[in-house]
């Protein structure tokens, strides 16, 4: 113990004969001696500071009491020179301070020259010896903010050869627009714009963040206007295009019914369809709907709403078409049938048909030139089918179907009815 305490001692004694460390303790007493001397002798200091965050705030002044708002201002940042105690503002970053403006002596809209202002964010005291720029340009005025629906500006897309496209959507479908109220009164459009060029066969999603402005024609000074959104979806729709003729069907015709021999005009012979599908490729006609066979005579007209399929759109913007039966070699016979040509078929089994009605009279048939030269009142049968449904006990009147089986070339014009009662058996 006794000699480790000597050792300890005489090396202790030979560390301070080391030139080496004599070296480095001589730098580290000199630090510590110009760190108090510098706390004591030289307690203030002056600091620049750069890219100070400039803000333009209106609270509690005339302007604000107006109603004036901030429309722009051309400074957004400054650096300053201050002077203070090195113990406070020695570590100062542009975190520790804010730039302002002297808005007290402004209370009407226009532009205005201001003294910028610099203050600490930490209540620490300084001097400000200069500040770069030390004036700021300020326009005030009467700020609005409108919403306005969006459109789509996009020059450089086309749909390719066979197809169409249709007015792009965006989202969102609204924008809110802040400025000057003067300028925003202006605003009749508000388009975003897409300069991709493309010739599209099928849909195409895209994004943009450019919004033009329009009053009209002429493109807006967007400098002191602020927008609500960033950045917006764009959807371009494509459609295949195609012509297809109507066509119109017949109903309640008896099967061996010739519906060639009725030919017809239509008020637009076709319409042009879009489908955001290639289904359309295999369709041949648009169908406008059946028309009765005993409503059809020649020279009659019939209005028929114009249908598309889910999904289609209507190209042509026709709503209906009229038909029009042609009176091409149709003549035309009035009959009377009697008891024996009323048919009723297939009853239910549980009833029990008793005809009432034994003749009808002046049945207008009309058909081609030949068939109703050569066709009789014997050749026709008036016929209703019960479809084997069983009917409560009762009389009944029910409209039949007047045809001849064997003649497809001639039909009934009109509504014929018979009665007849039904028991059970």
């Amino acid at each position: 113990m006794e000699k480790r305490t000597k050792r300890a001692k005489i090396d202790l004694e030979h560390l301070f004969e080391n030139k080496m460390f004599l070296r480095i303790f001589s730098v580290v007493t000199a630090v510590i001696i110009w760190i108090a001397l510098s706390l004591t002798l030289y307690p203030s200091i002056h600091k620049t500071v750069s890219n100070i965050p400039l803000a333009v705030d209106l609270s509690g002044t005339k302007a604000e009491r107006e109603g004036l708002s901030v429309v722009s201002f051309n400074v957004n940042r400054v650096s300053a020179t201050i002077n203070g105690m090195r113990y406070e503002i020695g570590n100062y970053s542009r975190d520790d301070l804010y730039a302002t403006v002297d808005a007290s002596k402004v209370d009407k809209a226009g532009e205005y020259v201001l003294d910028v202002r610099i203050q600490s964010k930490n209540d620490d005291e300084f001097s400000v010896e200069s500040i770069t720029p030390n004036k700021v340009t300020v326009s005030l005025g009467y700020v609005e903010t409108v919403e306005k629906e969006l459109t789509v500006e996009a020059s450089g897309v086309s749909a390719a050869e066979g197809y169409t496209l249709t007015e792009a959507s965006v989202l969102p479908e609204k924008i809110e627009i802040r400025g000057p109220k003067d300028k925003i009164e202006l605003i009749t459009d508000a388009k975003v714009k897409f300069d991709g060029n493309l010739s599209l066969s099928e849909t195409y999603s895209t994004t943009s963040s450019e919004v033009v402005l329009y009053h009209n024609d002429t493109v807006i000074d967007q400098s002191d206007i602020t927008l609500g959104a960033e950045e917006f979806k764009i959807e371009f729709s494509v459609y295949m295009r195609k012509t297809l003729p109507f066509s119109v069907g017949i109903e309640g015709a008896p099967d061996n019914f010739d519906e060639s021999i009725i030919e017809y005009s239509l008020s637009n012979e076709t319409i042009d369809i879009l489908s955001p599908n290639k289904n359309i490729e295999d369709a041949e006609f648009n169908n406008l709907g059946n028309i009765q066979l005993r409503d059809i005579r020649p020279g009659a007209k019939f209005e028929m709403d114009v249908k598309t399929e889910s999904g289609q759109i209507n190209a042509s913007g026709i709503s209906t078409v009229t038909v029009k039966v042609k009176n091409n070699n149709l003549k035309k016979k009035v009959i009377s049938l009697d008891s024996s040509q009323i048919k009723i078929i297939n009853k239910a089994e549980d009833n029990r048909i008793v005809k009432r009605t034994n003749q009808i009279t002046d049945v207008t048939i009309y058909g081609t030139s030949n068939a109703i030269s050569s066709v009789e009142a014997s050749d026709f049968i008036a016929e209703l089918n019960l479809n084997n449904e069983p009917l409560n006990e009762g009389s009944y009147t029910k409209t039949v179907t007047i045809y001849s089986p064997e003649n497809g070339k001639v039909w009934a014009y009109g509504i014929y009815d018979i009665t007849f009662e039904v028991s059970e058996r």
